[in-house]
């Protein structure tokens, strides 16, 4: 075998033993333990959320005054395994339909604020000139508002209701991930390869689309994971103020505390379960996230 034979066959085991960007990341997330035990309550908590109808045992709206006509709320039991509320409607069941509405409004609020925030980002790091500093001037002024006050505004103007909360928190994110897009766009808008395609007269939107943005979007894929988390925080403490669904059935895990502070003395359990469904779900996303930039970010691989 010649010398450019051998030179040749190990050049090829070499690249066999190489992967790209995301092929390394899942590698180094399935040797990180956080990670893991993130994937596992996420996986849980999208589970209860499919499955919830089989799930309940009783029907999450179905009140029994019979069973609080001793008292308020009596404790767990064998019939309902979390207890009753305070107009006997089960606590288990509640709890593993409200799933269903954290998943859907931490997705749809999310990718509300990833489309529009990733649009702009594109478009302000991309163009740059007076396009990115008015969009830039823009997102100072609504960085420069706290995020979960100006969510409350939105909602006071547009009215209290589910629909009015994921908006919402879609707009609060919009800033955030316009600004981390913009920076990683800045970052790769002048390296040698969208140089090459520049040379070769390709279009700057094809440019963009195909070469800058697939090298810039991890950054906001790890932004959105955690914003999944924040999502589910801030609609739970719309709901607790009033801002969220307004019939007060609706089995949704910050409307469920909204009732609860009268009742913390008596029977604290009714604000334990769905606090502890709110925290566990939360810390499953922060944790993928954190997993996800320790992945994908070069200077923190050593971690994982």
């Amino acid at each position: 075998m010649s010398i450019m034979e051998l030179e040749s066959a190990e050049i090829s085991l070499e690249g066999e033993g190489q992967g790209g960007l995301w092929s390394d990341a899942f590698r180094r997330l399935r040797r990180n333990p956080s990670a893991i035990v993130g994937f596992v309550l996420v996986s849980l908590f999208v589970f209860v959320a499919i499955f919830a109808p089989f799930l309940a045992p009783h029907n999450p709206r179905a009140q029994d005054l019979s069973l609080v006509a001793n008292g308020c709320c009596p404790g767990p039991s064998a019939q309902h395994l979390l207890g009753v509320d305070d107009l006997g409607r089960d606590e288990l069941s509640r709890i593993l339909y409200g799933a269903r509405l954290s998943l859907l409004i931490g997705i749809v609020s999310v990718s509300v604020g990833l489309s529009v925030g990733i649009t702009l980002g594109a478009i302000s790091g991309f163009l740059g000139g007076w396009v990115d500093n008015m969009l830039m001037r823009m997102v100072d002024i609504m960085l420069a508002i706290p995020g979960f006050l100006m969510a409350i505004g939105i909602v006071a103007l547009l009215g209290p209701g589910l629909l009015q909360v994921m908006i919402a928190i879609g707009i609060v994110n919009i800033p955030i991930f316009t600004r981390l897009l913009r920076g990683s766009v800045l970052a790769q808008r002048d390296n040698d390869f969208v140089l090459a395609a520049r040379a070769v007269g390709v279009r700057r939107r094809r440019i963009l689309i195909s070469h800058v943005l697939p090298n810039s979007i991890s950054v906001v894929i790890v932004a959105g994971t955690l914003a999944l988390a924040t999502a589910i925080i801030d609609a739970a403490g719309l709901s607790f103020l009033g801002l969220g669904p307004q019939d007060p059935s609706t089995p949704e895990w910050g409307n469920m505390l909204t009732g609860t502070v009268r009742y913390l003395q008596t029977a604290p359990f009714l604000a334990i379960f769905p606090g502890a469904a709110i925290v566990i779900s939360v810390l499953g996303f922060n944790l993928i996230g954190d997993g996800l930039r320790e992945a994908l970010d070069p200077k923190l691989r050593g971690r994982a």
